[in-house]
């Protein structure tokens, strides 16, 4: 069993601007790693989150979600054994632009850790976005990302996890917030832009210090130089802020 707040990494986000998609953990191998966490599968076919170890997919038509199938393979994956060091009891509305200020003291005196982010509780509303897959083997994720359907969901309950990376992470993943969002019931949700909640919910984050990442062992990724992708295009594509 991996040690708690520790963050096992398959692949780079980089990786994923190249459009190299198509071999990575199964879900059961994931399990080893932690019981919270977000990624994708094969051919960018979709996203998933993962918490209190169901996974769950998120269509790229945006349809209701479905179990992830135990042999699916994720091509890239965040992953963590999550348990709070922080815990808050919200009274007062919440949203993406002040969740930064929601966690202190982890922020800012946790910045260059990374964090693992956890809300349970109604929203008012959770804004989502979906990339459609790939049509073609390498397409790239700034390709895809120029065709982003964007969906609310409204006055609904659910929970919502993701990590914090900090600035010097960008290419490994995405400085600031990434989020998924599963409603309860698990019937929909999606790769988060934004969020508010008005009622009482559930804030538990931790500091993430033990940072592994696992390479692709893969002809696809050694095809050609993995680059730095650019910041704003990260940003653009994954929704992220920071």
């Amino acid at each position: 069993m991996a040690e708690p707040n520790t963050l096992y990494q398959y692949s780079l986000l980089n990786a994923l601007m190249h459009g190299i998609s198509t071999t990575g953990p199964t879900l059961s191998e994931a399990l080893k790693h932690g019981d919270h966490g977000l990624g994708t599968i094969t051919r960018l076919n979709g996203e998933i989150v993962i918490i209190d170890n169901k996974a769950y997919h998120f269509p790229p038509d945006y349809t209701n979600l479905q179990p992830l199938p135990p042999t699916e393979q994720m091509p890239f994956l965040m992953i963590t054994r999550f348990e709070p060091t922080l815990t808050k009891r919200l009274s007062a509305p919440l949203s993406m632009n002040t969740l930064d200020a929601a966690l202190a003291p982890l922020l800012p005196a946790k910045q260059n850790h990374f964090l693992s982010v956890k809300i349970e509780g109604p929203f008012s509303v959770v804004r989502c976005r979906f990339v459609p897959a790939q049509e073609r083997p390498r397409q790239s994720l700034k390709e895809l990302g120029q065709r982003v359907s964007p969906v609310e969901f409204r006055d609904v309950r659910g929970t919502l996890f993701g990590f914090w990376s900090p600035e010097y992470a960008n290419g490994f993943s995405v400085a600031g917030f990434h989020l998924h969002f599963v409603a309860e019931g698990g019937e929909k949700g999606g790769h988060v832009t934004g969020f508010e909640v008005d009622g009482e919910a559930v804030l538990g984050a931790a500091a993430i210090k033990d940072y592994r990442v696992e390479l692709p062992d893969s002809e696809e990724f050694q095809e050609e130089v993995v680059t730095n992708a650019q910041a704003a295009d990260l940003h653009a594509v994954e929704g992220a802020r920071h």
